[in-house]
């Protein structure tokens, strides 16, 4: 699988993670700029997880400011793992060739392993220094099992 070889190559499991390599064949979205480049101009981005290697259902809703960002999950819900974690993504996920939602991008930036357990709902806070250092735009948050290299699911963000 795609995603297994582009998870098991930029995941490092640090905190930060950027892999900055863009897919085989050049593969990509001409989504519009989502405006996250300036953290003091508040924005906010929202999306609906869309299940990949297992059901994975809620909100994932991005709020930016002067102080950095907040990530926060709704009635979320995803399968068992023993390392989920989460990441931002300039890629979206798309139909690949056979089907199966696939990220448009290989570029992945982690948010350290977050207890994601059974909990529907969670806020995980962006520090402006992290925050800044990403590179832009986001466009998805992603979950993943870092154990088995496995992508359970994406929201794509819009404004």
């Amino acid at each position: 699988m795609l995603l297994a070889g582009i998870l098991v190559a930029g995941l490092t499991g640090c905190t930060y993670s950027y892999t900055g390599a863009e897919p085989p064949g050049g593969q990509s979205t001409s989504t519009p700029d989502s405006g996250l480049a300036a953290p003091d101009a508040p924005v906010t981005l929202q999306g609906q997880f869309q299940s990949q290697g297992a059901a994975t259902t809620g909100t994932a809703t991005i709020r930016t400011s002067a102080s950095g960002a907040v990530l926060q999950l709704s009635d979320f819900a995803t399968g068992p793992g023993a390392d989920l974690r989460l990441a931002l993504s300039p890629g979206t996920a798309i139909p690949g060739p056979h089907g199966d939602l696939e990220l448009s991008s290989s570029t992945l930036i982690e948010l350290a392993p977050q207890p994601l357990g059974n909990a529907e709902s969670h806020r995980i806070e962006i520090s402006t220094g992290m925050w800044e250092a990403m590179p832009k735009p986001v466009r998805s948050v992603v979950v993943y099992n870092y154990t088995d290299r496995t992508v359970y699911g994406t929201a794509n963000l819009t404004q």
